[in-house]
């Protein structure tokens, strides 16, 4: 059971439904007692009456004069009577049973009221000695068990009670959760949405102007919210600033050469030309840099168009094999599908690009950048597998390629010719899509770029 708010509701739910019925088992239990206390009572009062007046009935009119006397009062009178002479004879001609037989011989030893009790029934005897002088002793048997008001019920009347009280709980505990759970269900959307790039994600007012724990952190959270998104912006801003100042004195420096190169002798014009390099690298550089901005902060724009991934893929590896032939590398598609997906192909285009042209720099001459793409293992995925055959990145930095400028000490550095930036710009341009990049070394050898794409998929392809 994950859910914490159905963990929070049953929890609440049992615990109220145990409390009630400890209550309701407790007042019946406490009722029981107190019903048999007034039982007992009634009982030592009434009883010596009510024998008095059956003995007195008998001895006067017999048998006759006492079932006349039981029929007048048969429809309220909750008793079964035995009537015993002294020596213990039934002079009503009634099957005696163990219960009356034993209230008969308690109270012929007492001579005063007996009561014994069988479960929930009961028999009373009454010693009694009329005004003729003869004994009798009058045992009146209960033969159906009092019934509680509660349980006393009809069935349904029951089930419509336990069922009321079922609702009540439940709403109540429902109320309690949802008041618990809900600035916490908030606060998580507004961390998803912070974690996926809209920095102006912010929990509502409704969970921050609680005054307990939830909306202190609530309330945390905006701030730091606040202040991480004046951070980002403002390293935004500073990038971007940086990267269009440095585009000026760039041009500058472009026509500069291209006038020093008319004019310039054999042996400064290499040295030129290296310059000229030099400047369209960091013209290129710059570039990067301001893409890299604009998917932090979300200026890049996504289109709704249907991108073929498959064709787009393909197109990729084509143009990256044509230019690794100069440099004896070549990259090849190992599998492919039809799959398609919603978004902008030029931002595609470029992650993929990033990542196969990053590969062909690693992989040593003579070798193969192999490149699938398959169905992921969730439905509706696409998984595209990039690997070279190089020296692989150190375990403790798989996770920090993809950070800008990120460089590693052993081959892959400077002098490969990368920015530093070509992964960083795949890995925004990915999750702007939906998706996930990771890297991992292979079991024998090289590297593997994977990234992960929500799409719409038909039959696998095998090139």
């Amino acid at each position: 059971m994950r859910s914490l708010f159905l963990k929070i509701f049953l929890w609440f739910w049992l615990a109220m439904v145990l409390v009630t019925l400890t209550l309701l088992i407790s007042a019946f239990v406490s009722e029981s007692r107190f019903s048999r206390e007034r039982e007992e009572t009634m009982d030592r009062t009434m009883t010596p009456l009510v024998a008095d007046d059956f003995a007195e009935v008998f001895d006067r009119e017999g048998l006759k004069g006492f079932s006349s006397l039981l029929e007048q009062g048969k429809d309220v009178f909750p008793w079964v009577p035995f009537l015993f002479d002294e020596k213990g004879k039934e002079l009503l001609d009634r099957t005696v049973s163990p219960r009356v037989r034993e209230a008969f011989d308690r109270a012929i030893a007492s001579k005063q009221t007996e009561i014994v009790r069988t479960g929930p029934v009961r028999a009373v005897g009454q010693w009694i000695s009329t005004s003729s002088g003869r004994v009798y002793v009058v045992v009146l048997d209960q033969v159906r068990s009092p019934r509680a008001p509660f349980v006393g019920a009809a069935s349904s009347v029951q089930l419509l009670r336990f069922l009321i009280i079922l609702l009540i709980i439940g709403a109540i505990c429902l109320w309690i959760t949802r008041h618990i759970t809900r600035p916490i269900l908030q606060l998580r959307e507004a961390a998803n949405q912070l974690a996926g790039g809209n920095l102006g994600a912010r929990v509502p007012q409704s969970a921050t102007v609680r005054v307990d724990e939830l909306g202190s952190l609530s309330r945390d959270f905006n701030h730091m919210a606040e202040q991480l998104q004046t951070v980002i912006t403002a390293r935004q801003h500073l990038i971007g600033d940086i990267s269009h100042e440095l585009r000026s004195p760039l041009a500058r420096l472009s026509v500069a050469l291209g006038i020093a190169q008319r004019s310039a002798t054999s042996e400064s014009l290499a040295a030129l030309n290296r310059i000229e390099r030099e400047s369209l690298r960091l013209n290129e550089l710059i570039s990067e840099i301001l893409r890299l901005a604009r998917l932090e902060s979300g200026a890049e724009r996504l289109s709704q168009d249907d991108v073929d991934l498959q064709e787009l893929v393909r197109e990729v590896a084509d143009d990256a094999n044509f230019e690794a032939g100069s440099c004896n590398r070549a990259v090849r598609v190992l599998t492919s599908f039809p799959c398609a997906l919603p978004g902008n192909r030029e931002l595609l285009r470029s992650a993929v690009e990033n990542v196969v042209r990053n590969a062909i720099r690693y992989t040593p001459e003579n070798t193969e950048v192999e490149v699938s793409l398959d169905p992921g293992a969730q439905p509706d995925q696409a998984v595209l597998r990039v690997r070279d055959h190089g020296s692989g990145v150190p375990v403790e930095a798989l996770r920090n390629i993809f950070e800008p400028f990120y460089r590693i000490g052993d081959a892959r550095d400077r002098d490969s010719g990368g920015s530093g930036l070509g992964l960083s710009i795949s890995d925004r341009s990915i999750r702007r899509h939906g998706g996930e990049v990771q890297a991992f070394n292979a079991p024998d050898g090289g590297l593997v770029i994977e990234i992960r794409l929500p799409v719409r998929s038909s039959t696998p392809f095998v090139g």
